[in-house]
């Protein structure tokens, strides 16, 4: 009970810095829970999401062969052109699917 009469201090000395009225706190008060009835369930959604973007956002994305990988080679994977190694060779075509990013360069496998 201590936090909420803290923060009603805490308004009341910025309503009277801002030249207000006492009577605007509780209303103020009632704004401040009902934002974070709704802020806070959101960013814990966010932070529970699968990463999007980035190196991580590849490992797991599937793609296709272009050219042939002898152990290099280059495949279509997120709709842009990747260079990427293989531990085997892999025909133009084939679906394949990233194991690990290093740099500009896909460590990929076939897909099965």
């Amino acid at each position: 009970m201590g936090e909420f009469t803290g923060l009603l201090d805490l308004l009341g000395a910025l309503f009277k810095l801002f030249g207000l009225d006492q009577s605007a706190i509780m209303p103020a008060m009632a704004l401040l829970i009902v934002f974070f009835l709704f802020a806070v369930p959101i960013g814990l959604l966010a932070q529970g999401r699968r990463v999007s973007t980035g190196r991580e956002a590849m490992v797991g994305e599937t793609g296709e062969v272009v050219t042939d990988i002898r152990p290099e080679g280059r495949v279509f994977v997120r709709s842009e052109y990747w260079n990427a190694v293989a531990d085997e060779e892999i025909a133009a075509g084939t679906r394949v699917v990233v194991e690990s990013v290093d740099r500009m360069v896909l460590t990929v496998r076939r897909l099965t």
